[in-house]
This record gives structure tokens, C-alpha cells and sequence, in this order.
């Protein structure tokens, strides 16, 4: 505790003499905690409030400090970067001391994390779309951010603006080294455990496009977890795991985190067990863009061209069966009246059926119905198909569910699908799973009426 309480007073004398030597309208306000790397602090500017960071002796010097130095370089060259919901970097290099500095915009509020049970529910969908942009941002400079958390987001104290944190670990995608990270063996993880995919935590997966937009998914998904349930991520597992990080890496390879709540849009939570997903070939279907606000509009407006609109007042729940085949059947059934009543609610009158899947224990059930024709053009024939299948044994059985909608209009077919993440058969497995198929039917309404590049010509 002494040698803390010593590094940080030395730090922030170094931040003094710092100010003092760019002029007297340059002050040290005050402390804004400490990473991994260095303490920060705010700072008076003639430009305004900054946050100065004052990297450690230890990072500062030798092979660290070789790495840390190439990391504030490639943080440079973000300098003036146009992206509202990112820290803006401004100035780096060396103390007089010989210490690496980096000063940086000073993000109004407050860090996320520490707000996480203030944050009014209509505003999840704004912040997860600000700090979405930001890695849009990122993506478009090549470069991934690698630790995207709540604790890497300031928040305005009205809730209406983000700023996404600690670009400091930012990596071009294209290289397949890394500053400080793929050489010499080490392969350190520059990101943290629990908002870390397997893939990622584990190295399962060459550097690549493939990794890092994987990584992005999820930490996105992530963040929209901690935003819905309040907490972080597998914040339980991680008090009980305190002694045993083994234990506590296992949980976040393998354990699927708990998505309910009823304030908060259905949409969200489809987008976040989606990100959610360990398989991350399923999980990189998601694009960045599906966390972007305006997402659910389009939504919405591609379900009204194929006339219908989302409407979940009509979710059953599943009795207990006692036979796997009769469990798979159950379900079905359920999903099939449930979806029948709610085009019903719609005016849509569909063709219908469930038949044994190509599994023992699946089915396949169609929809098939006409939607609204336009002056211009012939009326489109829809399509749904849901395939649900029932995988394991005993206490640890789960869903699996895939979504195809097909589209035929003037002698053209579109078809586009979605395979979702598999659901634990538990009590309320038939309303998840039901939510799932009407939230996954506006994602593909919006992707087969938008002519997106994801669908495949039939």
C-alpha cells in the first residue's frame, strides 16, 4: 500500500511539473483513477478540461516501455478523428522525467459501470448505438478496439451521450503480429477475461477479420447485457471465483449468461444472446451495424411491407413432458398456434403444418401466406420456416432453432436465414423460444425487403 500511495504521489507530481511547463493556464485538477498502465487525471487547458495519463515507471522503460510507446504512436494517429462517441487523443510522448504521457479529451460524466442501475431502460438502445459506432469507427481505420466493456465508457449524466475509453489497446486488423501481444511466444490476452470470447481468450483462433469481428460482436453483446440485467457480466460467478481464476475462466468459456427482462425490448435481447453466442462462426452472422438504434425502425417497416407487425402478447407456456419426443412435439405445437394467432391478429391468413424434421427429435414447421401487393407489383409470396430441435440428454437438454424466410415476387426469389443460439429447456423455454422466432422474423424482414447482400438468390 506504500509503494502505491508513493507511485501515485510521484505521478501526480510529474502531472504538475507537466501542466507547469506548458504555461500557466495549464492546472492538475484532479485524480480519475488508475488503470493497469498509468494513473489519470483531470487537467485545466486553455481549451478546456483534458485528461492527462501518466504512464508507470515499470511501463515506461525497457520492453514495456518499447511496447507502450508504439501503442501511444498508433493512439496519435487518431489525432482529430471526426467520431463524436470516441476519446479524442491530442498530445503523447515524454515527461521530462522520462515518463510516457498521453492527454486525451476529457469524456463528460461519469464511467458506465458505476451507472449501470441508473441507466433509464429507453436509453439502452442509444448508448449500445453510440459505442457501436465507435467500433464502426475503428473498423473503418482497420483497427479493432479489443476491450469495448462499460468500464471503457464514460456517460453523460443525463444518459445521452457515451465516449468509448482506452484506445490504448486498439490493433490493426490486418496485422498478424501486434504491438506487444503475438511475439516471443507470450500471446498475453489485451482485453478482459469475462467480456472475452473463447475463441479470443483462449487463442483458438488466428489473429484476423475473422477474430477481431467476432470479438466486437461480443463485447458489444456484452455491454448490452450489462445495460439489460445491470450488472456485469457473470458478475455471480465472478465473486464466487475469487480465489480460483481457472474456475471462473471455464464459466466464462462455457456457461451462457442469463438474458430476461420485461422492460426492455425483445429485439435487444435476441441481439445480445445472439453476440452472446460461444460459436463464433453463428455469432459473426451478426454485423456491427445490428447494434445501431435504427435498426429496430427498419425493422418494424420491413414486417408492415410483408403485413404483418410484431405483436407478443400471444406467448404460451410449455407443460412438462416426460418424453423427449413428446417435449420436441409440445413445443412445437406451441410455436405453431402461438405464431398462427398472432399473423391472425394481423389479418394474414397462412397455410400451416408441422412435420418430423430431418432429426428424431425435430420438426419443421412452414407458414405460407400472401402479403399486401403494391400498385407496381404482384403481391409477394411469404414464406416462414422454423426448425427446432431438441439436443441433449436429461438435465442439460437445449433448444436449438433456425429461421428461414423465403420471398417470391415477379418470378424472383429471395431467401434469407438465421440459426440462433441454443436455449436451455427450462420452464419458460417455449416463451423464449417464441420470442426468439418473432424477434428473428423482423431481423430477416428487414434483411429480405432491403435487398441485403446477406440474401441468397433462389
Amino acid at each position: 500500500m506504500v509503494d502505491n500511495e508513493k507511485d501515485a504521489d510521484e505521478s501526480l507530481q510529474i502531472a504538475r511539473r507537466w501542466c507547469e511547463s506548458k504555461g500557466e493556464d495549464w492546472s492538475v485538477c484532479s485524480s480519475l483513477g488508475k488503470g493497469g498502465t498509468a494513473p489519470v487525471f483531470e487537467v485545466d487547458s486553455p481549451d478546456g478540461p483534458r485528461a492527462l495519463k501518466i504512464y508507470d515507471d515499470r511501463f515506461s522503460s525497457g520492453k514495456r516501455g518499447d511496447v507502450e510507446y508504439k501503442r501511444i504512436e498508433q493512439q496519435l494517429a487518431l489525432k482529430g478523428h471526426d467520431c463524436p462517441y470516441l476519446v479524442q487523443i491530442h498530445e503523447g510522448g515524454r515527461t521530462a522525467e522520462g515518463r510516457l504521457f498521453l492527454l486525451m479529451g476529457r469524456a463528460p460524466g461519469k464511467e458506465l459501470e458505476k451507472r449501470l442501475r441508473d441507466v433509464p431502460r429507453d436509453k439502452i438502445r442509444q448508448i449500445v448505438d453510440q459505442v457501436a459506432r465507435a467500433a464502426i469507427f475503428l473498423r473503418g481505420k482497420d483497427l479493432c478496439h479489443r476491450d469495448i466493456k462499460a468500464a471503457n465508457v464514460f456517460i453523460s449524466d443525463d444518459f445521452n451521450h457515451c465516449t468509448l475509453l482506452d484506445i490504448s489497446v486498439i490493433r490493426n486488423v490486418s496485422d498478424p503480429i501486434g504491438v506487444g501481444t503475438d511475439h516471443e511466444g507470450q500471446l498475453p490476452v489485451v482485453a478482459t477475461a469475462r467480456y472475452s470470447p473463447p475463441e479470443y481468450l483462449f487463442r483458438l483462433l488466428e489473429p484476423g477479420n475473422d477474430l477481431w469481428h467476432a470479438l466486437n460482436v461480443y463485447q458489444l453483446g456484452a455491454l448490452l447485457h450489462d445495460l439489460v440485467m445491470r450488472e456485469p457480466l457473470f458478475e455471480a460467478e465472478y465473486q464466487k471465483s475469487s480465489e480460483n481464476r481457472y474456475r471462473f475462466a471455464w464459466i466464462v468459456a462455457t456457461a451462457d449468461p442469463v438474458m430476461q427482462a420485461g422492460d426492455v425490448d425483445r429485439d435487444l435481447l435476441l441481439t445480445a444472446r445472439r453476440a452472446l453466442d460461444k460459436n463464433w462462426k453463428r455469432r459473426s452472422a451478426l454485423m456491427l451495424e445490428g447494434f445501431l438504434g435504427d435498426v429496430a425502425i427498419h425493422r418494424n417497416k420491413a414486417l408492415q411491407i410483408l403485413g404483418v407487425a410484431l405483436d407478443r402478447r400471444s406467448i404460451q407456456e410449455t407443460d412438462d413432458l416426460t418424453t423427449r419426443l413428446q417435449r420436441v412435439r409440445e413445443v412445437a405445437d406451441d410455436l405453431q398456434n402461438s405464431f398462427t394467432e398472432h399473423l391472425r391478429k394481423n389479418d394474414v391468413t397462412a397455410v400451416h403444418d408441422d412435420q418430423p424434421g430431418p432429426q428424431d427429435t425435430s420438426r419443421h414447421i412452414v407458414f405460407k401466406w400472401t402479403a399486401p401487393a403494391e400498385a407496381s407489383a404482384a403481391p409477394p409470396k411469404i414464406e416462414l420456416h422454423i426448425e427446432l430441435q431438441l439436443l441433449g440428454l436429461g438435465d442439460v437438454q437445449k433448444f436449438a432453432l433456425k429461421v428461414r424466410l423465403e420471398m417470391q415476387q415477379d418470378g424472383a426469389a429471395n431467401s434469407v436465414e438465421m440459426a440462433l443460439p441454443e436455449l436451455a429447456d427450462e420452464a419458460d423455454v417455449a416463451q423464449r423460444l417464441l420470442g426468439s422466432v418473432m424477434d428473428a422474423f423482423g431481423q430477416l424482414a428487414m434483411d429480405i425487403t432491403s435487398g441485403s447482400t446477406r440474401a441468397g438468390k433462389g
